[in-house]
């Protein structure tokens, strides 16, 4: 189905029957529509929390002593094996998220998520700067001069909510951009690093944080000023609301 016949039913029934893979024109259709973020945002997220629900060492039998405690209670056996599922999951959801991790950490972690998807630096099809624009300020961010370069754009599951992973050319080569959700008040401190023979660069900004991940070091600053040639890391909108705060007043 070609992205101009693409729909939000048609996301959707596609994001449910496969959360980690989408069509082509599904992506197209994700990058555009705030509405399907949101969708795709709160899927992630219970698949995220399914998956440290059992990816954990649950004490045995611990679903039976709930429900044994509980028939002395005179539960439903609905209600019973749901209050088991929740205690389960609650075990779960207490993983360390990347917005809390030590600095080497969150290099770490931006390799390895371009590592996980090495189709990414393979796409050659170029995004339009208009649907570039609006994923920067769903992201708290905005475009001042058109980033005409990128090639991938994707909605994926990160640790500590969902994020942006984006392709982009520069004259060094291609280069990958993380926007990374950051839900504490501890800001992330700019950092350059190797890992893996790769080089991140992770600065503030947005709604979180962003890592570029390149060749090296050098080539991981570099990109970075070049999105900030292109890129306020701060919306207008959100500058003035804050300088409205900050006012005293009178």
């Amino acid at each position: 189905m070609s992205a101009e016949g693409f729909n939000c039913i048609d996301f959707r029934r596609e994001k449910m029957a496969d959360p980690r893979r989408l069509t082509e024109a599904a992506e197209e259709h994700l990058i555009a529509c705030a509405g399907c973020q949101s969708f795709s945002r709160r899927v992630n997220a219970q698949e995220r929390a399914l998956q440290q629900a059992v990816s954990i060492d649950v004490p045995d039998g611990l679903a039976e002593r709930i429900i044994v405690a509980g028939r002395s209670q005179t539960r439903t056996p609905f209600k019973l094996w749901a209050l088991a599922a929740s205690l389960v999951l609650s075990v779960g959801m207490g993983a360390q998220y990347w917005h809390a991790a030590p600095d080497r950490d969150r290099i770490a972690l931006a390799v390895d998520h371009v590592m996980h998807e090495p189709q990414a630096l393979m796409s050659t099809r170029l995004i339009e700067p208009e649907k570039v624009a609006q994923v920067f300020e769903s992201f708290g961010a905005e475009v001042r001069v058109p980033l005409s370069s990128v090639r991938y754009v994707k909605l994926c599951p990160v640790p500590g909510g969902t994020g942006w992973h984006i392709v982009f050319d520069t004259d060094k080569g291609p280069a990958t951009l993380l926007l990374l959700p950051q839900n504490t008040a501890r800001k992330a401190r700019v950092l350059t690093a190797s890992y893996g023979g790769m080089g991140v660069h992770v600065e503030p900004g947005g709604q979180g944080m962003f890592a570029v991940v390149a060749g090296d070091e050098a080539q991981a600053r570099a990109a970075a000023g070049m999105l900030h040639r292109h890129v306020s890391w701060v919306r207008a909108d959100t500058l003035t609301q804050r300088e409205g705060a900050e006012r005293p007043r009178t």
